[in-house]
């Protein structure tokens, strides 16, 4: 009971103080209530700092930061903010001083985020215009004005399009990953578009006249280019790890057709073939003919089996890998030409294949530019053996219809450029574009040989046909995508 007692006594006795001292504030004037009004700065131990103005020479209260003074406020006015210690970014009136409301980082309608990759910090959640690009608002606001249909009115054609999610959706494919990422992939996948080089290089076919000179020639090999054009294919390949920054990959390539024909027609029958020398003498399967024609086609395989080693440079900048394994690439080529007239028929194909097998060795460096975005360089070099098999055709009038199937074998040399550029856009796919050029040596093309059409003439020996070796190029783009699990 006495403890019961002294602790009402104390409360009661607290509670009397309080309002004593409440009613003492109340009765002392506005400028004793304001902690600033007569600060005592030095009795304090405050120390200004160096070019700082001692803060007795101020004329007013100070302002809390973030506060802009409006004419309506308490104060000095629009004009006091000498008087006080201002908002940063902030001048007197209130007024913005140009950077507030930039793209800069951490400021700004742009959300305060700077970052995202090099499509750039005005790609945040308010897109284009959340950085002033529409002049505030929306950008409707300014492009509606020139409308061709109401002339910012408002027609249904306004309406339906809102350009400030075009930075929003661009945002999100800003790169992703770590500069210091090991490149990797588990699948990818692209269109190739590819063309090549004719071997044979431009023979004269056919003349419109008899004997050449002074008859033109109208019909040469050259009009037939199949590889002039870009061919669609698909490039795949698949990475298995083995072992520490090592995988197999294998790769196939191709599909890629071309063909192309060309052809001359007259109703005078004037039309003479390289194969009787343009009429000397005259062959009447070939010669004094009222249609001529030539077509090309070839087709593209290749397949690669490669164990590959990837390295990391210094800094990250910079990394490489090396790769030796087996390849395989096969090149059809196929040349098909006729001759018809009132005197007989002509037609003859040459079937050529080339399939290359041998090893390989290379490597590639690439570049990180930024995080998720790279540029690489690859080569690689093959020692192959090349079996050629052709099937030459010859089906006319006069002339005994003859197919001679022939192979040949040897050693060339081949090799395959590419230029790579990868940008990443999660964890699991990435975009990739590249430059492919391949290279051969004594490849073999279909042909029209002379000496073996001449040969299937009654009573004479046969000649097998001869083959016509150039060196090939195949090189194209690429687009496509690649995948990690």
């Amino acid at each position: 009971m006495h403890r019961m007692t002294q602790s009402r006594l104390f409360t009661r006795s607290s509670s009397l103080r309080a309002l004593a001292v409440c009613a003492a504030l109340f009765a002392l004037p506005a400028a004793a209530q304001s902690p600033m009004a007569n600060a005592d700065y030095d009795a304090s131990g405050y120390v200004t700092p160096a070019g700082m103005a001692h803060p007795s020479m101020y004329q007013g209260g100070v302002v809390p930061a973030g506060m802009a003074f409006s004419p309506g406020m308490q104060g000095n006015g629009p004009g006091a903010f000498p008087g006080g210690v201002m908002p940063v970014g902030f001048r007197s009136g209130g007024q913005c001083d140009g950077n507030c409301g930039s793209c800069d980082p951490g400021t700004g309608s742009c959300g305060g985020n700077s970052r995202g990759g090099l499509v750039g910090s005005c790609m945040s959640g308010n897109g284009l215009c959340g950085c002033g690009l529409c002049g505030g608002g929306s950008c409707l606001d300014s492009l509606s004005n020139y409308c061709l249909f109401c002339r910012g009115s408002g027609c249904l054609a306004c309406k339906s399009i809102d350009f400030r999610y075009l930075g929003h959706n661009l945002h999100k494919c800003r790169p992703y990953g770590e500069i210091c990422g090991l490149r990797w992939y588990d699948l990818s996948v692209e269109a190739v578009f590819l063309g090549h080089t004719q071997g044979g290089g431009n023979m004269a076919l056919t003349s419109k006249g008899q004997f050449v000179p002074p008859s033109p020639i109208v019909l040469s090999l050259g009009d037939a280019k199949d590889g002039d054009e870009l061919a669609a294919g698909v490039r795949l390949s698949g990475a298995l790890i083995c072992g520490v920054g090592g995988n197999v990959e294998a790769t196939y390539m191709g599909g890629n057709k071309w063909n192309s024909e060309a052809g001359v027609t007259s109703a005078a029958g004037d039309l003479f073939s390289f194969i009787s020398d343009f009429g000397t003498p005259p062959l009447d399967d070939i010669d004094a003919s009222n249609a001529q024609s030539i077509g090309i086609e070839s087709q593209l395989h290749s397949i690669e089996l490669n164990y590959r080693r990837r390295t990391m440079g210094p800094y990250c900048r910079f990394q490489g890998s090396w790769l030796f394994g087996l390849r395989y690439l096969q090149f059809k080529n196929e040349m098909n030409y006729s001759a018809s007239g009132a005197t007989g028929f002509f037609n003859s194909s040459d079937r050529v294949r080339n399939h290359m097998f041998g090893a390989q060795a290379g490597g590639d460096i690439w570049w990180n530019i930024h995080s998720g975005v790279r540029l690489g360089m690859g080569l690689k070099g093959a020692w192959v053996q090349n079996e050629i098999k052709r099937s030459f055709n010859v089906a006319a009038n006069s002339l005994n219809n003859t197919t001679i199937n022939d192979t040949r074998r040897g050693s060339d040399l081949m090799g395959e450029f590419e230029l790579k550029f990868i940008w990443q856009f999660n964890h699991s796919w990435k975009f990739r574009t590249a430059y492919y050029a391949i290279a051969a040596e004594d490849i073999g093309f279909g042909s029209i040989d002379k000496d073996t059409v001449l040969s299937l003439r009654p009573g004479n020996t046969l000649v097998n046909p001869s083959y016509v070796l150039d060196d090939l190029v195949v090189q194209g783009i690429s687009f496509g995508t690649e995948y990690n699990w």
